[in-house]
């Protein structure tokens, strides 16, 4: 059956975690497939922010928090020294959202500092950010036409 959707609640539909440099280290999605390569969405995400941060700095007005988008979809930027985490959600604005997504930044960072700092681009490393993302937001990680499908087993 599907999920009914209700304007005042807030749905978490994607969740990107990438580097301060912008490579793609974690996705999450509550759909299965997607038709689009997570790691140019998180890279999209990561030039929206940087062009957009810039240019309001030199206006003298601070970080872009979030974006809106059609239908009711937002995106709220969390940005730290060493992560961007950025999430896709449906509803009303959340600027409690927008906080929770800023402290998770925070958490990432003090809890992963050494993996953070030291990663050296194995992906294998970053699962424990992958489990831990998906704990706090309770989606799983995304599976695209751009990776291969899990091998089935042969009883």
């Amino acid at each position: 059956m599907a999920e009914l959707f209700h304007p005042l609640r807030r749905t978490v539909e994607h969740v990107y975690l990438t580097n301060a440099g912008g490579t793609p280290l974690v996705h999450l999605s509550r759909r299965f497939i997607s038709d689009k390569d997570p790691d140019l969405v998180a890279s999209m995400f990561t030039a929206i922010q940087n062009f957009m941060n810039e240019s309001f700095h030199s206006m003298g007005i601070g970080d872009v928090r979030s974006i809106e988008m059609s239908n009711r979809y937002h995106v709220a930027f969390g940005r730290g020294e060493s992560v961007l985490l950025y999430i896709v959600y449906r509803g009303r604005e959340s600027n409690p959202l927008e906080r929770r997504v800023t402290q998770l930044v925070q958490e990432i960072e003090a809890r992963f500092a050494s993996l953070l700092h030291r990663w050296d681009g194995d992906m294998d490393r970053v699962g424990v950010l992958r489990d831990y993302l998906m704990k706090e937001w309770d989606l799983r990680p995304s599976q695209t036409p751009f990776e291969p499908a899990a091998p089935v087993p042969v009883p």
